[in-house]
């Protein structure tokens, strides 16, 4: 079953990566894949949801056996991930029709009551959020898995902290993604990139490089 997952995650990733290219050939279809509340955005708030119960379940059934930085680590990225499928649907606010208080109508460039939409003064919080992610990701797909390799070090704190460590075949995967996304001179570009971060990233707890820190673990 971890096997077909994985599987039809990889295809999908790709499907998508290669579905911004109609931005080129096809603006209504594009425009409707980007739109707010549509498909990609849907997508990326359930994965984040799913990915952040399911690191939720193995902390349960497998946490006790762990390092206290190990369940500190984990617990942070169920939070986060949790965080940001509540940030993706401004909190229930569109799905329950819920007005923004005067604080988010005034502060955020959306309107919404977010966090990563806010604007206070001239600084963005969503800009500052982006290059924050660009530099701790990139050094994480591009590196990792080499330093995971060949520095002791790396390796004896990336187990103790229980960081999945991506594949080749899934950090070239997003990289190309990535790659594609960036030739787009659309405001909107990033809903996608940030549909395929979570997938890949789904991807990577479910099968990463370092086994043991794979999602699904028999329990004993």
């Amino acid at each position: 079953m971890e096997k077909k997952f994985t599987q039809i995650l990889s295809a999908f990733i790709g499907v998508i990566s290669i579905s911004s290219l109609l931005f080129y050939f096809n603006k209504t279809w594009f425009e409707f894949l980007i739109q707010e509340d549509g498909f990609l955005e849907n997508l990326t708030a359930g994965t984040l949801l799913l990915s952040s119960v399911l690191l939720l379940v193995r902390f349960v059934n497998n946490g006790n056996k762990k390092n206290s930085l190990w369940k500190a680590f984990n617990i942070l990225m169920i939070i986060g991930l949790f965080f940001g499928f509540g940030e993706e649907i401004s909190w229930g606010q569109r799905i329950f029709e819920i007005e923004s208080s005067e604080f988010f109508s005034q502060n955020n460039t959306q309107n919404e009551t977010n966090l990563h939409n806010l604007k206070i003064k001239d600084i963005k919080i969503n800009r500052i959020i982006s290059v924050s992610f660009s530099v701790i990701f990139g050094m994480y797909f591009l590196f990792l898995l080499f330093l995971y390799k060949k520095v002791t070090l790396i390796k004896t704190l990336v187990q103790k902290i229980g960081v999945p460590v991506p594949t080749l075949q899934q950090s070239f995967s997003f990289l190309g993604g990535t790659l594609l996304i960036l030739t787009l001179s659309h405001s909107k570009k990033w809903e996608i990139w940030e549909c395929i971060f979570v997938l890949s990233f789904l991807w990577i707890l479910i099968a990463p490089y370092n086994t043991e820190e794979r999602l699904f673990v028999s329990k004993k």
